[in-house]
């Protein structure tokens, strides 16, 4: 079937509050939320075989709705409302918790049975956007939105639509995890902490320092002439002969530069989405090329390097490789897993596209590792939220915009294999595939664990890219010599 005719049909949408009222209140959202301000909504899929028949399907959404309305009052932010204009108390953006709901939606497909998805093994497919809802950038709609499409012969998908300010991906799944259980009849596991003023200054008793992103090289004999993006007082940052400083004066320029390189990067040229799948043996066997402690990093390392030579960059180009380190464990004290809002600490290293590809994995895996290092530490997260108070609801765009056109060619890491994204069973079974709905980003690395019988160790990345450059991705990527 023509993946173009496939139609979904909306059969019909409710709002789901809180089962018990909870008390309204004003809920403060720090420079880590607000950080995410200007972004789109984050989209995700879960795919479920059940056996119930086409006419159980009602009955399927109400169970589902029942035990939303559980789970929400304890997750209550996720059925506030986003205040841009900063109606309450702090004068800044901040969430109402007036259990106004979450979105829920019911639909179906008319043309493309379930065990057609599973026959392809769930690759991406341009239709699998309408298994999410369709939302503007309204600061008055709800955070989170659900779809549930029924399939023909006894499958159903579960598409989510969050606001990246009210979670990151750490506390919405574990918002998934709980939801499940509620489904099952069962009492939360672990509840979440709902902390945020744990980022608040103290206007009275603290000066906050002037804080720039500045690019500094690695010392280091595997990583030489690399560099490391670190949040860095000024009193601290070297001088422009020992070192790049990057200046927040050139960001308007740069913001322009940086949309034309991707219209130049996709012109006339169709975008792809593919998923690759990691066994535990392949990714052993990079983590011994690499020397790499890590599957993360010997994954990201191969990742990066495949990503570069397959969109055929210019040797004299930087090349960028980004990601969010989540700092719950980092900050003093430490945060519980359950802290339910945004805690991660953005960070980017930079060489040539030369110096990647001329030298082995090991170069690559190594900056990577020492990005990780310097990315998570408490200094860099104390500075990076010094940093957003300036302007924090632009801040990941600032990011961008001061590291400059070297992120034209850029890999960004989003979600983790860590994430039990296999384990939200709501009584009829485990999800058989779970993905992205879309990738904004070109050559976006999106994480998810495989899900096999290798003991929970594999990993599936998808990747955005000019068909073309997919083609080539797809000859190299899974080539790894023993």
């Amino acid at each position: 079937m023509a993946e173009e005719e496939v139609k979904i049909e909306l059969l019909r949408a409710s709002g789901v509050a809180p089962a018990i009222p909870t008390v309204k209140h004003w809920m403060i959202l720090s420079n880590l939320d607000l950080l995410w301000t200007p972004y789109n909504q984050v989209h995700r899929l879960l795919f479920y075989k059940t056996s119930c028949p086409d006419n159980d399907f009602s009955t399927l959404v109400e169970t589902l709705k029942r035990s939303l309305s559980l789970v929400l009052v304890d997750f209550y932010p996720l059925a506030g409302r986003l205040d841009i204009k900063g109606g309450g108390q702090s004068g800044r953006p901040e969430v109402d918790c007036n259990d106004a709901g979450v979105e829920f939606i019911a639909a179906s497909s008319i043309d493309m049975p379930f065990q057609d998805l599973e026959n392809f093994d769930f690759q991406y497919k341009s239709f699998f956007k309408q298994l999410v809802p369709s939302r503007t950038d309204n600061y008055d709609a709800p955070l989170l939105s659900m779809q549930v499409t029924a399939f023909g012969g006894g499958g159903i998908c579960m598409g989510t639509s969050l606001n990246h300010v009210i979670a990151d991906g750490n506390s919405f799944w574990h918002f998934m995890k709980c939801w499940a259980e509620c489904s099952r009849g069962l009492p939360l596991s672990k509840n979440p902490d709902h902390m945020r003023n744990i980022f608040k200054r103290d206007e009275k008793n603290y000066a906050i320092p002037n804080i720039s992103l500045t690019a500094e090289e690695v010392l280091s004999d595997r990583t030489k002439e690399a560099q490391i993006f670190k949040f860095l007082p000024h009193d601290l940052l070297r001088t422009n002969s020992e070192g790049p400083i990057i200046h927040e004066k050139e960001s308007s320029a740069v913001d322009s530069s940086i949309e034309n390189s991707i219209e130049d990067d996709t012109d006339d040229q169709q975008l792809e989405i593919s998923t690759f799948h990691f066994s535990k043996a392949m990714i052993q066997n990079l983590k011994q090329r690499a020397g790499a402690k890590t599957s993360f990093v010997a994954l990201a390392a191969h990742f990066w390097r495949c990503v570069m030579e397959a969109r055929e960059v210019p040797e004299k180009e930087p090349a960028v490789f980004a990601l969010l380190a989540d700092c719950r464990s980092r900050v003093n004290p430490p945060l519980p897993f359950t802290y339910f809002g945004n805690c991660v600490c953005i960070g980017a290293a930079m060489t040539t596209i030369q110096q990647l590809l001329c030298e082995d994995i090991c170069f690559a895996a190594a900056l990577i590792d020492k990005l990780i290092s310097s990315s998570a530490s408490q200094t860099q997260l104390n500075n990076m939220i010094d940093w957003l108070d300036e302007n924090p609801c632009s801040g990941a765009q600032r990011f961008v915009s001061d590291i400059g056109s070297a992120f034209r060619y850029s890999v960004n890491v989003v979600g983790s294999a860590r994430f039990a994204v296999y384990e939200i069973d709501h009584g009829w079974g485990k999800p058989v595939n779970v993905q992205a709905a879309s990738i904004n980003e070109i050559g976006a690395m999106v994480l998810f664990p495989g899900r096999d019988t290798d003991g929970g160790k594999s990993i599936d990345i998808s990747t955005c890219l000019p068909r073309r450059h997919m083609e080539t991705l797809k000859r190299i990527l899974m080539i790894i010599p023993l």
